[in-house]
């Protein structure tokens, strides 16, 4: 072909040349794009937020947190201004690592791949490690505060004695290496530990870990002994000579101790916070913070309890609760303060109270399976009995008396033997009592029971849950002065179990019918013969069983049934005025049941039909004796009198009632009696029913 005389052959070598650049852009665009995707990504930059401690000794371990870090040990490169230290754990997030040797204050840097981070500063402590060698101190000697960080390392026990004084300035920072290091006192050595609250003393271990040393303890009575702006941490180990307990600083027993605790921090500790064997004393103690330990913040015997202060914090432990042990308070009176966590009795036994104990209000008081409050002799003993027992609640703050474990008969409960003015229980609540017997002398178990002479007074009280009886009178003489709006509920067997006499100590403003096993008062038919009494309308009926000798209930005072009681007697139970042989000498028991027509008072038998009771005797000639608006059933189970008499009322010599307005029925034998020549009776406006011999016998 020719080509157009315009075109030469250097036109023609640009066009090659142009269509030659088009095909190779193209080609090395294609390779661009297939190569494009093989390029690694970036490795992302690591971040330090926090290293944890910011400051130790060579060989601690220091965790620093952040983020990007290697998934493995291997990934991550740390030093320690500049020494390489070694990983021992490794996440994204966390690292783990041990301080080099050789190393000074300085930053923290951690290398991952091609990428470093810097963080804070990390101070390398130097202290002084103690002279094990000599580890008892026999002089007096101070120890300074060296500077900042750790002032002293000790890696063994070391033991103050001879009447030497260890005193600690404020500002001084310890640490303890080995389960067995640690600070005692005996032989008249003292401890005294002063910080102030800008410059604490610190007792610590080497590692964060409970139970890496064992702790502070005084053995010895030195009056400088002292904990004052203190914090002791990482401590606790078993102190077999001391107390055979763990815990991180206790008072030893064998040489009745003593040692000041104020202002001071027990946290994170093997065992016990604080362990007070029973013949030491915390002379001082006051605003302390005891919490993180494995165990209670505080192990303690019962007559110390007054030892302890309310402004103390004691949650936050594993045991959530003081732990009371068992001896009795004997020599001083006690006043256990308000704390913020339960007292716990944990040993299965009776606490004796042979001095005054005073529980404030707002306290909550648990015990295991077995243990008790007691005051007085545990005898059958009725001597004199100085103990006083002082539980006195608020609306707001009430105190509580419960068991470890809920339920019905889950400890003991509350036993009086003492006649004390100061016997109270005020606004408390005492539930899951009554486990087994109180006293040598009970027969039954119960929340609150009294022996003897005791007398205590109950007010806005609830007793509920018990194993036996919510109140258990065992003695005709104890006393419930002033029982007043109280509420005895969802008890095993009855509310209450008392005396005949006893019955005008109960009030009919407090609550006896929510729950209860046995829904009525349990009363032992004694006799009513020194004061004259009087039974109120309660909501639930008076349950009334023979004497202790099976005898009816024999009444020589006034006896007065208010409008509305209810009254159910056993088989073997009634009530007779005068004496039960044929002797026909005057007496002077009264019988007054004034009832209304809106609120007739019952007397009937605990079962129903014929014959259930025995019933009413009459040997006096009082003008009160009365039976007016009356329900009067199921009487005459058998002879009322040695002469004879069988009826729901008997009149016998010179027997006088007064019968209107009620109603004489079921009887096994008579409505009404007559023996021996006692036929003074006026009645009228009467009903009879179903009496087995006829309604009234003839004269």
């Amino acid at each position: 072909m020719k080509l157009p005389n315009f075109m030469t052959s250097r036109t023609y070598s640009l066009s090659l040349i142009i269509l030659t650049s088009i095909i190779l852009i193209g080609l090395f665009s294609s390779c661009g794009e297939e190569s494009g995707g093989d390029d690694p990504d970036p490795v992302p930059m690591p971040t330090i937020s926090s290293i944890d401690p910011s400051s130790g000794m060579v060989g601690d371990e220091v965790t620093i947190t952040g983020t990007n870090f290697g998934s493995t040990a291997s990934e991550n490169t740390v030093t320690f201004n500049g020494v390489t230290a070694s990983v021992g754990t490794a996440s994204a997030t966390q690292l783990v690592v041990e301080v080099p040797e050789n190393v000074t204050t300085g930053p923290v840097a951690v290398t991952v791949g091609d990428q470093t981070v810097r963080g804070p500063d990390f101070t390398i402590i130097e202290a002084n490690l103690f002279d094990c060698a000599n580890n008892e101190i026999t002089e007096d000697i101070t120890w300074e505060d060296l500077g900042d960080g750790v002032d002293y390392v000790i890696e063994c026990a070391i033991s103050v004695k001879e009447n030497a004084l260890l005193t600690i300035e404020p500002g001084v920072t310890i640490q303890f290496e080995g389960q067995e290091s640690g600070i005692f006192t005996s032989d008249g050595g003292g401890l005294k530990a002063v910080g102030t609250s800008a410059d604490p003393i610190q007792f610590l271990g080497t590692s964060e870990n409970p139970g890496t040393w064992k702790g502070i303890y005084f053995g010895s009575d030195h009056p400088e002994n002292r904990l004052e702006y203190v914090v002791v941490k990482h401590a606790g180990r078993t102190a077999s000579v001391q107390s055979g307990e763990t815990g991180a600083v206790q008072l030893s027993r064998d040489d009745e101790s003593k040692a000041a605790l104020v202002n001071v921090t027990i946290e994170e500790n093997e065992g016990y916070g604080l362990f007070v064997t029973d013949e030491s004393e915390l002379s001082e103690f006051a605003d302390n913070t005891i919490l993180g330990n494995t165990q209670a913040p505080v192990g303690i015997y019962f007559n110390q309890l007054g030892s302890l202060d309310a402004n103390s914090n004691y949650q936050g432990n594993d045991d959530n609760f003081i732990e009371v042990r068992k001896n009795d308070i004997e020599d001083d009176e006690v006043t256990m303060p308000k704390v913020n966590v339960p007292y716990r009795f944990i040993e299965s036994s009776r606490y004796d109270i042979a001095q005054s104990l005073t529980i404030s209000a707002g306290n909550t008081l648990e015990f295991v399976s077995g243990a008790g409050l007691r005051l007085g002799s545990p005898g059958t003993d009725c001597g004199i009995t100085t103990g006083a027992l002082n539980a006195t609640g608020t609306t707001e703050e009430p105190i509580i008396f419960r068991g470890v474990n809920e339920g019905r008969g889950s400890w003991l409960g509350i036993g009086f033997n003492s006649a004390s003015p100061n016997n109270k229980l005020i606004y408390c609540e005492i539930s899951g009592g009554g486990s087994g017997d109180f006293y040598n002398a009970s027969d039954f178990a119960a929340n609150v029971t009294l022996q003897c002479e005791s007398k205590v007074m109950i007010q806005n009280t609830i007793i509920s849950e018990s194993g036996g009886y919510g109140i258990y009178l065992l003695d005709e003489d104890a006393q419930l002065g002033q029982f007043t709006e109280n509420t005895i509920t969802d008890n095993e067997l009855s509310p209450v179990w008392l005396h005949f006499p006893q019955v005008d100590q109960l009030d009919a403003a407090s609550v006896y019918a929510e729950g209860n096993g046995q829904m009525y008062i349990e009363v032992e038919g004694d006799g009513v013969e020194d004061a004259d009494l009087t039974v109120k309308k309660l909501e639930v009926p008076y349950r009334i069983s023979p004497d202790g000798l099976g005898r009816e209930t024999f009444v020589g005072k006034v006896l007065t049934i208010e409008p509305g009681v209810v009254m159910e007697f056993e088989t073997s139970a009634g009530i007779i005025l005068g004496s039960p042989g044929t002797d026909c000498g005057v007496t002077s028991g009264v019988f007054n049941a004034v009832g209304t027509a809106e609120e007739p008072i019952i007397l009937k038998g605990a079962t129903e039909g014929q014959g259930a009771w025995v019933g009413i005797g009459i040997n006096s000639s009082s003008s009160e004796n009365k039976l007016i608006y009356c329900t009067l059933s199921g009487g005459g189970s058998k002879q009322l009198y040695n002469a004879g008499g069988q009826g729901n009322l008997v009149i016998h010599c010179e027997g006088r009632a007064e019968v209107r307005n009620s109603t004489i029925s079921e009887s096994g034998g008579w409505g009404i009696d007559f023996v021996q020549g006692g036929n003074s009776l006026t009645e009228s406006d009467n009903t009879f029913d179903n009496n087995a011999e006829g309604n009234i016998a003839p004269n």
